[in-house]
């Protein structure tokens, strides 16, 4: 083999990698980060907004549907529910947040009778093998915060009791706010936890002009403190509204995840 050959062989095998690379890629561009944590050239002076989404585990669509919101955000499984760990572990995939949703007792006692929640009224060992059982049921989680819990998150001795196992676990812990006397959030503050609440539920009615109104809002309190974190739910009124103005609420604030939110 010649000389000059040689020489371009070599130029050969140095740049067919680079190549190939770049015809895989072509036209992907940043399609693939869609959901993904923002790069630096992507932050802008718009406040943001984390956006939890409570109450899966039951039904894989609902994941689909808020997938196809195509947004960063937060979803929160309850544990041990037919679908949990499916959702949870797709989720994580897709760059989403992931917590559990963790039952916590409501002062309704007829709400949802076929949930266990953890409750002032069972024994200390009970509440900690209960809480145990539902926080190794999603190891993937980052993070707690409360289904239901009208009743529980007022009880300061209880949330102790829950909040010293999230902490030992290094958990992110999200107040709810079910009850205006929650101590939850404070109590989780006393203990170190890396925490915040919920600045209001999006959806806390499913009259389309009312979630609409609260929309604005909580765009509001966003643009007054910087960046909030707000729950909704995968209902179709929810996600119907969201499909037809997000085009109109984004150019006001940028969505996150509560990974960005604490700057994870």
């Amino acid at each position: 083999m010649n000389k000059g050959l040689k020489v371009l062989l070599l130029i050969v095998l140095i740049f067919a990698p680079i190549l190939f690379y770049k015809i895989l890629n072509q036209g992907q561009g940043r399609h693939v980060s869609v959901l993904s944590f923002r790069d630096k050239e992507d932050f802008t002076d718009k406040p943001d907004i984390a956006l939890i989404f409570d109450d899966f585990g039951e039904s894989l669509s609902d994941l689909k549907e808020v997938y196809s919101l195509g947004i960063p955000l937060t979803v929160s499984v309850i544990p041990n529910l037919k679908f949990s760990k499916n959702i949870a572990h797709i989720a994580s995939r897709c760059n989403f947040s992931v917590l559990i949703h963790l039952p916590l007792e409501p002062k309704d006692e007829n709400y949802e009778k076929r949930m266990r929640f953890i409750s002032a009224k069972l024994g200390k060992h009970e509440i900690k093998s209960l809480l145990r059982d539902y926080l190794n049921s999603i190891r993937i989680a980052i993070g707690v915060n409360n289904h239901m819990g009208s009743e529980a998150t007022e009880n300061l001795e209880l949330m102790r009791i829950i909040l010293e196992e999230v902490k030992k676990r290094n958990l992110i812990f999200i107040d709810s706010r079910t009850s205006v006397d929650s101590v939850a959030y404070e109590e989780a503050g006393r203990q170190g936890l890396i925490c915040g609440y919920n600045e209001g539920f999006l959806d806390y009615s499913d009259d389309i002009i009312k979630i609409e109104e609260r929309m604005e809002e909580l765009i509001k309190t966003a643009q007054e403190l910087g960046k909030i974190i707000v729950i909704a739910h995968p209902k179709k009124t929810t996600i119907d509204f969201l499909k037809n103005k997000l085009p109109i609420i984004r150019e006001k604030v940028d969505f996150i995840t509560i990974k960005e939110y604490f700057g994870l």
